[in-house]
């Protein structure tokens, strides 16, 4: 039974291109130092004294340079390929964020963070349309799951570390989240640099450009199945952002655990994605159409929040919204990935990546405002029962479009 499982496991992993490996080795120690923004709504209000609705609008700004930067990250990636703007988005990351250290003022908070958005989120785009160029129409989810995997591993460690840090000196979590983003830059280099194809070596993007004739340029702005495809993603994703913005506060506030606690218990997020994520999309990728399985995801993503509105509450509630938010995520983005990978294919593989890059920021932009405010209004139980609300739309949603197109 349990080499049955493992040799699942190990089949999960098959033939997926060696580039994908690489993006994901850059991806994995970049996320490993990706603690900021997890703790960063508790930093605004409990380090530096904001009220919660000056940190949402931070968190705004930090939305809005999102969305500006995924803009400029398509466009970039169409015009300079995909390498030079990964390289340089890591390292300017890099620099940004220690230079919070020294930021305290609050409209200098607004600006710092949204120029560290838009240079984070120029990379996004460029990573995109590089899964897309290394990888076949059969590795494609896979390979996605694969670069996610890295992430959640990465995920699963950033939290736990950075309450650790946060413990000795909040700058030291700003420094460690700069230096993994220039040791991230400094593997790209190593391993993903453009070199010239060796004799017989396997070029997926060359397979790709002389497997059939290049199609006609699409504009996804356009595209108006594309445009609603993309306003229904972005009210998913404003569902499963409260996870990174308001549900910290909700742990500080309610249940009065530490940095170190929240952290602890944000990482088995990036556990169970880690774990589990590449065997489950091995055993039911092609049985479900890839928004059939999306839509199960949002179901999850509504039971995962409404938790908080039942007994027991602690430690138990927290364990069923971890692992359901989990779940639902594993549903949610791999096959909405996938589904935009081969929307792409019929234009611009640049500005359709930056489209659905950008429904995460606009997400981003409105999620943290709209968490905030409700909660300070009207409380934690309203923006539950609203979220759940907002799940069974988006669900709607989803299915009038797959039955449209």
């Amino acid at each position: 039974m349990l080499y049955r499982l493992y040799s699942h496991w190990r089949g999960s992993y098959s033939g997926i291109p060696v580039r994908i490996w690489f993006l994901s080795l850059v991806s994995l120690v970049n996320r490993c130092g990706a603690m900021v923004v997890v703790f960063l709504t508790i930093y605004l209000t409990k380090h530096l004294g904001f009220d919660i609705r000056q940190a949402g609008y931070v968190l705004g700004f930090f939305g809005g340079g999102a969305l500006v930067g995924a803009y400029l990250g398509g466009k970039l990636t169409d015009r300079f390929s995909y390498y030079p703007i990964m390289l340089w988005s890591l390292v300017l990351n890099g620099i940004m964020l220690v230079t919070l250290i020294w930021v305290r003022d609050f409209w200098a908070m607004c600006g710092a963070i949204f120029l560290l958005s838009v240079i984070s989120e120029i990379f996004r785009p460029a990573n995109s349309v590089a899964i897309a160029r290394y990888s076949s129409a059969e590795t494609r989810t896979r390979s996605i799951s694969l670069y996610r995997m890295s992430i959640n591993l990465g995920w699963t460690v950033a939290p736990a570390l950075g309450g650790l840090l946060v413990g000795m000196g909040w700058h030291w979590m700003f420094v460690a989240d700069g230096l993994t983003c220039i040791l991230a830059a400094f593997l790209l280099w190593v391993f993903i640099a453009p070199k010239p194809a060796a004799a017989g070596e396997e070029n997926a993007e060359v397979r790709a450009k002389t497997a059939a004739p290049k199609a006609r340029a699409v504009s996804p702005y356009r595209d108006r199945p594309f445009i609603f495809f993309s306003l229904l993603t972005v009210l998913n994703a404003l569902v499963f952002m409260q996870f990174v913005w308001t549900v910290p506060v909700f742990f500080k506030d309610e249940y009065h655990w530490d940095e170190h606690t929240i952290g602890l218990v944000a990482a088995l997020n990036g556990l169970i994605v880690f774990l589990v994520e590449m065997p489950l999309i091995f055993q039911i990728e092609g049985r479900r159409t890839r928004l059939q399985f999306v839509r199960f995801g949002i179901i999850l993503y509504a039971a995962a929040y409404l938790a908080f509105l039942f007994p027991p509450g602690g430690l138990i509630t927290a364990l069923v919204f971890i692992t359901a938010i989990s779940f639902g995520e594993m549903f949610v983005m791999p096959f909405s990935s996938n589904f935009v990978f081969g929307y792409a294919e019929k234009g611009s593989a640049g500005s359709y990546m930056a489209v659905y890059t950008i429904t995460y920021s606009v997400a981003n932009i409105f999620a943290p405002l709209m968490g905030t405010q409700i909660i300070a209004n009207w409380g934690y139980q309203a923006l539950w029962c609203l979220l759940g609300a907002m799940a069974a739309v988006s669900w709607v949603g989803f299915w009038i479009f797959e039955k449209r197109t």
